[in-house]
Parts: structure tokens; C-alpha cells; sequence
């Protein structure tokens, strides 16, 4: 498809700023993309505009004397926004990243942030882009993509803290991408939200278990044997017949089901604690590991998750990202660190960016680590080369992968 096609009249732009210059200039760059824009200055102005304009996007100020910018996304949840949010402020980041969070919770489409001193092609990239991610992406194009083979997997190299500077890669975690005829390659946030909301997310869970599976037996024919995880949806933890279906997945392709690793999120364990740790207990009876993901971002009970028959921790990357910048942060991760060695539960941290973090963590006695410092998602063959490229120096590594 191309960017003229996307990019149309159709599209409209509702800007919200109480700053009447810097509204003008984010209204010429909309209609310098051929879009119709309206600017609103308070609340008031944009309640009397939303609903007869409908907008496609939405670019929002945080700070504004009247009513600031998450009183809008309050605002914006109410009214069911479907339209992408981008947050244009000149709040520093942190901000900007803890409003973006909010949005989701609330359960708008955040699309990103952009500083007030932007560059227009900055701009204009990130509005092309709003459109670009959501035409295409439709119920009927994405049970396409699930029945004819379009959904591909990537893995991300797991590396062990513990075994010093080298951090060999000891598994890795399946992440699908679906690879668009038109659009390319398209990551899982834009469109896992979909599957959930229209009940193709079984089907989707399906291909990605089936797939993996496949691909470990390629890899166990070459004489590679890493714990591969994959990360089952609440969907999976409703139906006591799940584990049934993935030890028979393993057993037709001779797969020792050690080698897979099931992760599920706080937020599903908690849903039906005795239902779904009837299906957890039921996978590791059948030597099928768990790991509980997200740790640490949730509201979950301590006393639910030790009585949870898990096989790891991995703690969410919100909490990792902080511990170059903030003192509170360590002493959590620390104290998780602490509280799982008690329970015997090995720790993985996602979300590494930096050599700092990973040895802050190397030294606080994380197992294991996952994060862009070591590698971003491969395709399978490129994952396998750096398997048999091992033992190798973190840099190089990082550098074989940018």
C-alpha cells in the first residue's frame, strides 16, 4: 500500500493544546500530510468538537492550565476512543512514559511521544506511521494472516547471568511477528490486542505452539537443545484440556517437554486462581515448565504465587529500565531477587539495555537475563548461527545483532 493511500482526507486529526501558536504549526504539518485537522484549546472546546469530528488521531498536550492532559485520556477512555493517541508535551520523558502506560490502562491506543522541540519530519514520520500500523490491520486480514501461514516467529536469545562475562545464550523466548503482504513486518502489539478482543486469539495461540514445536524439532536434528518459552494468552488458562493437547504436540514430534517453557502474566494467574493452577500443575506433571511473567508490574498476590506451582520469576522490564536512574528501583529488584531465592525460584530479567544493568544484576544474583544489550528477536536461522558461534564477549555479540 502506498503512503498516498494511507495518508488521505479521510484522515482526521484532532489536535489539543492550549498553546494557539503551537497549535497552528501542528495543524500545517497535518495538512501538509493531506489530512483535515481541528485544534481544541480546553476541554470545553473539545467537547463540543469530538463527537461530530470523529478524529482518526489525536495529538495531546500533558500540560495545559485548565485541565491537564490525563484528565483527557480519562476523558478519551469514557467516550470508547478507538483513535491513536501521541503525546506531544514538553514534560520530560519519564512523564511522557508514565502517561503513556496510563493511556493503555485505560485502554486507549497510545501511539508514542514526541518533545515539543521536534523536528517536522519527526512528526510527519510518527503521523504516517499512526496510519500505516492501522490500515490493514483488521478481524478479517488478521484471521487471513492466522489461516494462510503469514504469522512468523522470532526468538529472543536468553542469557545466563551467572556463568561470568561471556553470558552464554542458554535458551530463548518465541516472539510472532505477522508478516503483512503490504505492510511488513508487523510487531505483536499491534495486533494481539485484536486477536483478544475477537476471539481469533485461541486459533493465533495455536499456530504459534504448533510452529515452535516444529522449530524445536528442526533445531534438536541439528543437535540444538535450548529451553524454548512461549507465552500462552488468558485464553489457554480457561481450558483444562490445554495441557492435554500440548504434551500430544510434543509427544508426535518426539520432543522431550522439558525443552518448552510456558509463560503466562500476573494479571491472567490471578483471573481464577483454582482454575488456572489446576492447568499450571497439570503442565508440570508432565514436565512442562512455567515461568510467571511480568513480575512485579501487577497487583498479584504473594501468597497465591508460592502456593503456584512456577518454575521462574522474569521481572518486568518497567522495573529493570529504572535501575540505571532511580535508587528505589535496585532495592525492589533487589528485594525480588531476595524473596524468590527464599521460594526457590530462579529470576529472569527482560528488558537489559545497558552493560551496567546487566552486571548490577549479575551481582545481585538474577539467573538470567533477556534484553536488547544482548540481542533483539532473531529469525530462527539467524539464532541458530549465534547458538553455534558460542562462547562469544557480550560486545561482539551485540554487534553481530544491531
Amino acid at each position: 500500500m502506498e503512503m498516498e493511500q494511507i495518508i488521505s482526507s479521510d484522515n482526521r486529526v484532532l489536535i489539543i493544546d492550549d498553546d494557539p501558536e503551537f497549535r497552528t504549526f501542528l495543524r500545517s504539518v497535518v495538512e501538509g500530510l493531506g489530512c483535515v485537522a481541528m485544534e481544541a484549546g480546553n476541554l470545553s472546546e473539545f467537547t463540543a468538537i469530538y463527537d461530530q469530528f470523529q478524529p482518526t488521531a489525536i495529538l495531546l498536550d500533558l500540560t495545559m492550565p485548565e485541565t491537564d492532559g490525563i484528565e483527557f485520556l480519562r476523558n478519551l477512555a469514557k467516550r470508547s476512543c478507538k483513535a491513536p493517541v501521541l503525546l506531544v508535551s514538553g514534560q520530560d520523558e519519564r512523564i511522557l512514559a508514565t502517561a503513556e502506560r496510563l493511556g493503555r490502562l485505560f485502554g486507549l491506543t497510545m501511539h508514542g511521544s514526541l518533545r515539543k522541540l521536534m523536528h517536522v519530519a519527526t512528526l510527519e514520520s510518527m503521523l504516517q506511521q499512526v496510519w500505516q500500523d492501522s490500515s490493514g490491520i483488521t478481524p478479517e486480514t488478521l484471521d487471513r494472516a492466522i489461516r494462510e501461514d503469514e504469522l512468523v516467529l522470532h526468538f529472543q536469545p536468553k542469557i545466563d547471568l551467572q556463568s561470568g562475562p561471556l553470558f552464554p545464550i542458554i535458551g530463548c523466548e518465541v516472539l510472532v511477528r505477522w508478516m503483512h503482504p503490504k505492510l511488513g513486518l508487523i510487531q505483536p502489539d499491534d495486533f494481539i490486542p485484536l486477536a483478544e478482543e475477537t476471539g481469533l486469539i485461541q486459533s493465533l495461540d495455536d499456530v504459534v505452539l504448533r510452529k515452535t514445536i516444529a522449530q524445536l524439532q528442526a533445531w534438536q536434528n541439528l543437535g540444538i537443545n535450548h529451553s524454548t518459552a512461549v507465552n500462552l494468552s488468558p485464553t489457554s488458562l480457561t481450558d483444562l484440556d490445554f495441557p492435554d493437547r500440548i504434551a500430544g504436540l510434543l509427544a508426535e514430534t518426539d520432543i522431550d517437554p522439558s525443552m518448552l517453557m510456558v509463560e503466562i502474566t500476573e494479571q491472567a494467574a490471578m483471573a481464577d486462581v483454582g482454575l488456572v493452577t489446576d492447568i499450571l500443575t497439570q503442565l508440570r506433571l508432565k514436565n512442562i515448565a512455567v515461568a510467571l511473567d511480568d513480575f512485579g508490574a501487577g497487583y498479584s498476590s504473594l501468597v497465591e504465587i508460592y502456593r503456584m506451582p512456577l518454575s521462574e520469576l522474569k521481572l518486568d522490564r518497567s522495573l529493570i529500565v529504572d535501575i540505571g536512574v532511580s535508587a528505589d528501583a535496585r532495592t525492589v529488584v533487589k528485594a525480588l531477587i531476595a524473596l524468590a531465592r527464599e521460594l526457590k525460584l530462579p529470576v529472569c530479567a527482560e528488558g537489559i539495555e545497558t552493560i551496567e544493568i546487566a552486571n548490577f544484576l549479575q551481582n545481585t544474583g538474577c539467573a538470567t537475563a533477556q534484553g536488547f544489550y544482548f540481542s533483539r528477536p532473531l529469525p530462527a536461522d539467524t539464532f541458530r548461527e549465534h547458538i553455534e558461534s558460542q562462547p562469544v564477549d557480550a560486545s561482539a555479540f551485540q554487534r553481530r545483532t544491531a
